[in-house]
Order: C-alpha cells, then structure tokens, then sequence
C-alpha cells in the first residue's frame, strides 16, 4: 500500500474542501437553525459529504467511461478547475453567508452540495477512481477519502469555535496559504494531463 499517494491525494482534498474558507458560509446558514438543533444538522451535513464522495468514488470511473472522457482530459479539466477555485482562495471576494432558503431545515442542499462537496470535489475524486485500476488502489482511494473528510469534518463540525479562535483576518490568511498550496498542485495536475495526451497520440515514441 503506497502511503505516500494515499497521504498526497488526501492532502489535496483537504485542500480543495477548504474547511477555514467554507467555515463562515457554513455558520451563517446554521443561523436559520434553531441553537439546539444545529449541532445535529451539521453532523447529519458533514456525512452526506462522506456518502457523496465515496458515491463519485466508485461510480466516477463508470461516468467517465460512459462520457467517453479520458484520464488526461480530466486531468487537464481538473487542474484548470482547481486552478480557479485557487485563485478564489488566494484573491477571496465578499460573499454573504445569509442565503435566501425556502425552508428552514437544511437538507444536503446548500450546505453539503455545492458549499463542500462542490465541482473541484468532484472531479478529482472522479480523477482519482478513474486511476484506481484494481481492489488495492480503489482501498488507498477509500482511505484518501476518509483522511480528508476526518479533520475535514472535524474543522467544520467545530468551525464556530475556529472562527472564534482564528477571527476574520486569522482565517483569510489561513485560507490563502491552502489556496496558494493548491495552485502549485493544479499547474501540476494541467502539466500531467498534457503529458499524457502527448504520449497517448498516434505515432508518439516510433520516431
């Protein structure tokens, strides 16, 4: 088992959940919860999170090969995702965290989709299952995933003691940092989906 891969690819998640950053959003929909109540809701959101990634886990390689989408177009796709999800982290805009909702009960949406588990999410589990070729590298994927959403969760299930504890400045800085780690690993993922699409053409190599 290739810890090394399983503690990158968790590492990247973690990176593009982005607890610090989606933590005030998060708070701020809580609000319309009642105070007893909110501390469930939440619990109940952060494991539909869990269910939603290890579901585009085992069926993204299925999505994929239907799509007809190759391994180096959603790396390339992937990265460029990242890339601007990055750019959001490094250079943030306000954004208000008092959503207009028809309902006053919380319900996998907004807060599980698209506020956590949002398109970067899932492109790179979908990445990640579409390199998973046989029942060990589908376990490390498993384990990548739970490795992420562990402190993942534990960060937002905890968040209004972390905002309390960080502040507004201390969160914004600590969101910027994740977010200029994960431009380094977009422009990455961008260069491997090159390389593979230039080693996958016709003729490549026979020169």
């Amino acid at each position: 088992m290739d810890w090394d891969h399983i503690i990158a690819a968790a590492g990247t998640l973690f990176l593009v959940l982005d607890p610090p950053g989606v933590s005030p959003l998060v708070q701020g929909l809580l609000q319309q919860i009642p105070p007893e109540r909110r501390r469930k809701v939440l619990l109940r959101e952060l494991c539909f999170v869990l269910v939603l990634l290890l579901f585009f886990f085992f069926l993204g390689k299925s999505i994929l090969g239907w799509m007809g989408i190759t391994a180096s177009s959603l790396n390339i796709s992937g990265g460029i995702m990242l890339f601007l999800i990055a750019v959001g982290m490094v250079f943030p805009t306000r954004r208000s965290p008092h959503l207009n909702l028809s309902s006053s009960e919380l319900f996998i949406v907004p807060v599980s989709v698209p506020l956590i588990v949002g398109p970067a999410a899932i492109s790179l589990v979908m990445m990640q299952a579409a390199l998973s070729t046989d029942l060990l590298s589908r376990l490390e994927g498993v384990l990548s995933i739970l490795l992420a959403w562990g402190p993942a969760a534990l960060l937002l299930y905890f968040s209004d003691c972390l905002l309390n504890l960080l502040g507004e400045k201390g969160t914004t800085a600590l969101t910027r940092l994740m977010g200029t780690i994960l431009v380094l690993l977009a422009v990455q993922m961008v260069l491997n989906g090159v390389t593979e699409y230039i080693v996958s053409l016709p003729g490549f190599g026979t020169r």
